[in-house]
């Protein structure tokens, strides 16, 4: 089959008609594209910021559509169907960590813009196992970006064990960030926002912080020591580390979603200084906690902020994700 698309064929270049042929094989799906996103990820992978792009590349790593053929060992998706595809889109599952159901581990997995294809296209194939069947109420334009940009901060608040009535803030209020507010207000935490655009705050507060603070401001930040049970990071600025360490509490957790340009530089004395804090990270996350992440916005109505384009104007919209112009989401209708 052909699959038509928009791709960036080599560093540098621009988006450009792109066509490739495509087999359908036992395992997999063909998903016909209803949505896709443009986000400052797939902005960097056009660019080949980390150096892993591959090229010709086909961004947008998060997809939502309707399955219109299915191989023969594809079980619990049928045509007709409207799943959603994150950044993983294969794995082994024969190693240790697949056997553990954290695939995103794999070393041998397949993932969109470093390797794969992606969403700006009019269709894609998929192992069935990584695309996620949708129910009623997150099929529309404004739950694709749950497909990373909500599964990355949901696994990473999972894994630190926040639970209702911790203190918790969310640094960087980006297309991330803005869902990652909305998970910790539906958890029952007392929610921070910490973001360097004032012209946000009454938005935040919609989207369910209590609080929001210039994640700039130092005097502010110094006030805040010994505050916080954990922090999630999906900011990609340079900040002072050491203040951020110093809101937690003594058993806090700073989780990095987001990558900074440069590296993070703190005191390691702050870890261990009359506290036990810890610095962890978080990488997408399993199929499990898709699974999970999918049902829980379901139950409380979570979606992206965000707004829908054309995908004829595909390169006007990457142009805006990277000059910030577009607010949390850029989303692709095909």
């Amino acid at each position: 089959m052909i699959i038509n698309g928009l791709a960036v064929l080599k560093q540098g270049d621009k988006l450009q008609p792109f066509s490739y042929e495509e087999e359908l094989s036992e395992n997999d799906i063909l998903v016909s594209i209803k949505y896709s996103t443009c986000s400052l990820g797939d902005t960097r992978f056009i660019d080949n910021f980390w150096g892993d792009t591959k090229y010709p590349l086909i961004p947008s790593l998060e997809i939502i559509g309707e399955v219109k053929e299915i191989g023969k060992n594809v079980t619990g998706l049928q045509k007709g169907d409207v799943v959603g595809i994150g950044y993983q889109v294969s794995a082994c599952f024969e190693c240790d960590y697949c056997k553990q159901g954290k695939e995103q581990f794999c070393q041998k997995q397949k993932l969109i813009c470093v390797g794969e294809f992606g969403g700006f296209a009019d269709s894609i194939v998929v192992d069935y196992r990584f695309a996620f069947k949708l129910p009623e109420n997150l099929q529309d334009a404004f739950s694709t970006p749950l497909m990373c940009s909500g599964l990355t901060p949901y696994a990473g608040i999972k894994k630190a064990g926040v639970k209702s009535g911790m203190k918790v803030g969310v640094i960087g209020i980006g297309g991330l960030g803005h869902l990652a507010i909305q998970f910790l207000n539906k958890i029952g935490c007392d929610v921070t926002a910490f973001s360097h655009t004032k012209s946000k705050e009454e938005l935040l507060k919609k989207l369910g912080a209590n609080n929001v603070v210039d994640s700039t401001n130092e005097i502010e930040l110094q006030k805040l020591e010994r505050w916080y049970d954990f922090l999630i990071s999906t900011s990609s600025a340079s900040l002072n580390w050491n203040l951020y360490v110093k809101a937690l509490k003594p058993e806090g957790k700073l989780c990095f979603v987001g990558l900074p340009p440069k590296e993070v530089s703190l005191k390691a004395e702050l870890l261990a200084d009359y506290a036990q804090r810890s610095i962890i990270g978080n990488y997408i996350g399993s199929r499990s906690e898709m699974v999970e992440m999918l049902e829980f916005a379901s139950k409380h109505s979570i979606k992206a902020v965000g707004e829908v384009f054309k995908m004829s104007e595909a390169s006007e919209v990457v142009e805006k994700v990277k000059q910030n112009l577009v607010t949390f989401s850029a989303i692709l209708s095909n």
